[in-house]
């Protein structure tokens, strides 16, 4: 998947290489490079693992994470048809840290599931999440009193790259990865025109996904060495509202999304045996800040 998405960044070039011209319901320019910037919230499937003294998770954190997000998308227009030729990159970053009372605690090793215990230890769990990727999109329109309709469908690559650090104080246990990598298609659909005098659009896709994860436990104070891996085809749901205005002469807007996970991996950590992966649903929101590069 990591080398795939080089052909992203080429689908972003060629996008803005290319000579064309072009219309749009809200756009008379044949080309439209943005930058976005913002908030990134993520609410992944939450984090537990062992027990403690008082009957509670020895680990635990519930993955509702906040960070940031960057994006950079393209739009070549093609005069006197209804095509619209799409490209967009993104990354976003997001963490989490949470500390339990000090006390006894028990937890099954990754690597087999055997018990260990560790008496008077103060946990610490830190995690953070890279979440990365891209689309390629052709798009057709249609004017009607309403503003333009829009379908299409795109080729969609995405990651998340998850770390899970386990610590004693300031001792450290072992650490976790889940790398997991998407890859499908989507069907695109939109509305563009104008709301409250504000250029607007709102978008609706739906995609379906070949979904690899996989897993690592990395061994430091526990001797958790070991690795596994889940594939599942799954389906994706996303929004997203974007509006414009001019502001000192630039091209300046808002963009609000929403993205449904049918199925996100999970760690399932069992007693007596070896970490197995599940999936569970999951839900990221972005809250972005336009300008308009070209």
């Amino acid at each position: 998947m990591r080398i795939l998405f080089s052909f992203l960044l080429l689908g972003l070039a060629v996008c803005t290489a290319s000579q064309s011209y072009g219309q749009s319901t809200i756009s008379d320019s044949p080309f439209d490079l943005t930058l976005s910037k913002g908030a990134w919230i993520a609410s992944l499937p939450e984090y537990q693992m062992g027990t403690n003294s008082s009957g509670g998770s020895a680990f635990f954190d519930d993955q509702d994470q906040f960070g940031g997000i960057m994006r950079l998308d393209a739009v070549r227009r093609a005069l006197g048809t209804r095509t619209s030729f799409e490209a967009n990159i993104f990354y976003a970053f997001a963490g989490s840290s949470s500390d339990e009372n000090t006390g006894d605690i028990n937890f099954p090793n990754p690597m087999d599931g055997s018990n260990i215990l560790r008496s008077g230890a103060s946990p610490r769990f830190d995690s953070d999440v890279q979440h990365y990727g891209g689309d390629l999109v052709i798009r057709d329109t249609w004017r009607t009193r309403f503003g333009g309709l829009s379908a299409g469908v795109a080729y969609s690559l995405m990651a998340f790259d998850q770390d899970f650090k386990l610590d004693d104080g300031s001792l450290r246990l072992f650490k976790e990865e889940l790398d997991t990598d998407f890859q499908g298609g989507k069907v695109v659909t939109g509305w563009d025109g104008y709301l409250l005098g504000r250029a607007s659009n709102l978008k609706l896709n739906v995609g379906i996904y070949d979904m690899d994860a996989n897993y690592w436990a990395t061994p430091s104070a526990v001797p958790a060495s070991f690795s596994e891996e889940l594939s599942k085809t799954t389906y994706t749901v996303e929004t997203e509202f974007t509006t414009r205005d001019q502001f000192c002469g630039y091209d300046v807007g808002m963009t609000i999304g929403v993205t449904y996970f049918a199925d996100m991996p999970t760690i399932q950590h069992n007693v007596g045996s070896a970490a197995t992966l599940g999936t569970d649903d999951a839900v990221t929101v972005s809250l972005m800040f336009d300008i308009l590069l070209l």
